[in-house]
């Protein structure tokens, strides 16, 4: 299985305050200032919020999903510093992450994550 391409301890950017901001619309179409949302008859994919640490933490941690995934953070503040790390890699043009929710609810019960196979990223 492929490694998630985050990890804590290449991420070398101390976080001393809370980078992200809660995006209710993106109206641009340059994904690097913003994600947009896609939705679908059941399905709505967005920007991660740090708000969604904790539902992807209780989610993404159990043993029954865990076993399928690359190891996800172990802790919610891993999460959060997880979040922080895909908004500046998205800024970079070189990651995006998506928050999958339900239609009808904002809770967080996964992510999609698109990654650059090529310098400039025509490959995903």
């Amino acid at each position: 299985m492929e490694k998630m391409p985050y990890s804590e301890k290449l991420d070398a950017i101390l976080i001393t305050h809370t980078m992200v901001q809660e995006i209710e619309q993106v109206t641009s179409a340059n994904w690097r200032e913003g994600l947009p949302v896609l939705c679908g008859k059941a399905v709505v994919l967005r920007e991660l919020r740090q708000s969604d640490a904790a539902s992807l933490f209780a989610l993404l941690t159990t043993q029954e999903v865990a076993r399928f995934i690359s190891p996800p953070p172990s802790t919610v503040e891993g999460f959060e510093r997880f979040i922080a790390w895909t908004l500046r890699q998205r800024n970079a043009g070189t990651y995006a992450c998506f928050a999958v929710t339900l239609q009808g609810s904002e809770t967080a019960i996964g992510i999609f994550q698109v990654r650059q196979l090529d310098t400039d990223f025509r490959t995903a």
